[in-house]
Parts: C-alpha cells; sequence; structure tokens
C-alpha cells in the first residue's frame, strides 16, 4: 500500500495517521515506518510507545537505525 500512497499526487501517506493508534501493533509498526518520511514525528514517537511494549523488537531496531543514521526513511 505504502508504494501507491506515495507514488499519487501529493504524497498520500499522510491519510495514514489514524493508523497509528489501529489495535493491532504489527499495523502501527508498519504505518509508523511508512509516515517517518512525511511525519517524522508522530511516527518516532509511535515507533517508541511500540518499543516500549516490548511486543516488536522491530521497532527498536527501526528506532536504533535511525538514530545511527543506517536507516533513511524515503
Amino acid at each position: 500500500v505504502e508504494p501507491e500512497l506515495k507514488r499519487r499526487p501529493g504524497d498520500q501517506r499522510r491519510a495514514l495517521p489514524p493508523l497509528l493508534e489501529h489495535r493491532n501493533l504489527q499495523v502501527r509498526l508498519n504505518a509508523a515506518t511508512d509516515m517517518l518520511r512525511v511525519a517524522p514525528e508522530a511516527a518516532r514517537r509511535s515507533l517508541e510507545a511500540i518499543r516500549d511494549t516490548h511486543w516488536m523488537p522491530d521497532a527498536a531496531g527501526r528506532l536504533r537505525g535511525l538514530d545511527e543514521g543506517t536507516f533513511k526513511p524515503t
């Protein structure tokens, strides 16, 4: 879904914020990752909240990659 939203005029990834509150952590993780380029503060807050649950180790890895500069959102 993300590549299609990104391709649309005006980068329609901005439609993803409601998914940051989804009950499924995987949906939240995907939405936050996809939003890093268009809404970095909200996406980071969401990744931090997911990391703090200790249920999704991928969130910690993505944050570490952002902080170290090895993960660059597009």
